[in-house]
């Protein structure tokens, strides 16, 4: 019944066998299997709870609460119930998965190694041994193993969508940029809700100019994971780059409004207002953002934003700043964003030696980098 889905059926069955012999223990596991499925971890529990009072050395049950307890990032109580599980069973599939699940999490890779290798022994053809072996492998830094490990779980379920997606970050992590891309594309097609993919698959086709397919697959995370907010910053950046400034505004907002970390991406939304030709949308937008950035945590991103508000050709307060800033990759950023103020302002020439200053940093890995290439080569189209 419950492998059909009839969870309710399968629940009154089991619970009507519990009413008649109290003392049936398959007929507890089975009820908390039914509760595991149907999601609710709590009644799970008690009946794993009540089953185990009475056997303690059930292996199902320990393994089962085992995997409970490792959903509530329990790790150590978790490592307790899959050993007894397996001192009662010392093969029991469930439990050596968990146990080494347990042992990587606790940052233990020899002794999930090790329990990964009996789980292996045991059960060579389980696809899910070969995955998780392949994680440990990978930090562990036996890529070649690793990916041995990752064929022979695709091999054994062509269908996992996780196979696919670890073997592509292990191409992608060894430079193997087209492998990585097919993987990636596979593991969507097995499981297109699930959003880790498409953000490697979008940063892959961005670094390879194909903007508007990575940008398909950015707003697809916008949908599957709204949290997500470095897809927002992607979209934002990515629609700055082609000159879109209201796409660019809308995601740098929504980006912003995620997280009070990032004073760079309020910055970007008023400048793309700006760049937009849109002054008092801007002006008013700084106006009810600059609050947001804290002074003293983020002098440097603050005096922009007022720059933005304030609109005037005095910057030496903020070039001061500049001057004095020791993060490399801020003072990027906050050169970038002067030479697109200027830009905005009317003055390309002056936009231009920021934005050079900026390139001048070579800090590749900021979010402002490739969006100062651009303006740099629409100011070299125009001349």
């Amino acid at each position: 019944l419950l492998s059909a889905g009839n969870v309710e059926q399968a629940r009154s069955t089991a619970a009507a066998e519990l009413e008649a012999a109290p003392d049936n223990l398959s007929a507890l596991f089975v009820l908390s299997e039914i509760e595991r499925f149907s999601g609710d971890s709590v009644a799970q529990r008690a009946a794993l709870d009540k089953l185990l009072a009475r056997d303690p050395a059930n292996a199902d049950g320990q393994a089962a609460m085992g995997n409970l307890l490792f959903d509530d990032k329990n790790y150590r109580a978790a490592k307790s119930a899959f050993n007894q599980a397996l001192s009662s069973n010392p093969v029991h599939a469930e439990a050596l998965l968990g146990l080494g699940q347990v042992q990587f999490r606790m940052d233990d890779m020899n002794g999930a190694l090790a329990t990964l290798d009996k789980a292996l022994a045991t059960y060579p053809s389980d696809p899910l041994v070969r995955l998780d072996r392949s994680r440990v492998l990978y930090q562990l830094g036996r890529y070649g193993e690793c990916e041995s490990e990752l064929d022979e779980a695709v091999r054994l379920a062509p269908d996992s969508s996780w196979s696919y997606l670890e073997r592509g970050r292990l191409y992608l992590d060894t430079g193997r940029t087209e492998a990585a891309l097919a993987d990636f594309s596979s593991s969507i097609e097995l499981n297109p809700d699930y959003f880790l993919p498409y953000v490697y698959r979008a940063g892959i086709l961005e670094e390879a100019g194909e903007v508007e397919r990575a940008l398909a697959d950015y707003r697809r995370i916008t949908k599957l994971y709204p949290d997500y907010w470095y897809a927002f910053e992607s979209i934002g950046a990515l629609s700055y780059r082609m000159g879109a400034w209201r796409a660019a505004w809308e995601a740098f907002d929504k980006a912003a409004s995620h997280s009070d970390a990032h004073p760079e991406y309020l910055i970007a939304a008023g400048l793309s207002l700006m760049r937009d030709g849109d002054a008092k949308a801007a002006k008013d937008y700084a106006a009810k953002k600059l609050s947001r950035i804290d002074k003293e945590k983020y002098p440097s991103q603050w005096l922009m934003l007022r720059l933005v508000y304030d609109q005037t050709d005095m910057s030496s307060e903020l070039e001061i700043r500049i001057s004095s800033e020791k993060s490399r990759d801020l003072k990027a950023g906050i050169l970038f964003y002067l030479g697109s103020y200027w830009i905005a302002r009317g003055k390309p020439e002056l936009g231009s030696k920021y934005l050079k200053l900026s390139a001048d940093e070579g800090r590749t890995g900021v979010i402002e980098f490739h969006m100062a290439e651009a303006d740099l080569k629409r100011l070299a189209a125009r001349q």
